[in-house]
């Protein structure tokens, strides 16, 4: 698994972190094509990202690239 961080902006104009998390290849060197990336604020909680806009499942937060 590899990962990335990024900034993004909430509502405020106030600014965070995303983590990105991208599954590796398998054993035999290919990615899995059914594997999505997996998003989370820096304080752990998960986020869904919708084009350049993250949300948390509940709609509580809502980020902006």
């Amino acid at each position: 698994m590899s990962f990335r961080q990024f900034p993004v902006t909430d509502a405020n104009g106030e600014s965070h972190v995303v983590i990105e998390f991208k599954p590796e290849g398998n054993a035999s060197g290919s990615a899995s094509t059914d594997a999505e990336p997996r998003y989370e604020l820096e304080d752990g909680r998960v986020l869904v990202r919708n084009g350049r806009e993250f949300t948390t499942p509940d709609g509580g937060v809502r980020l902006s690239l």
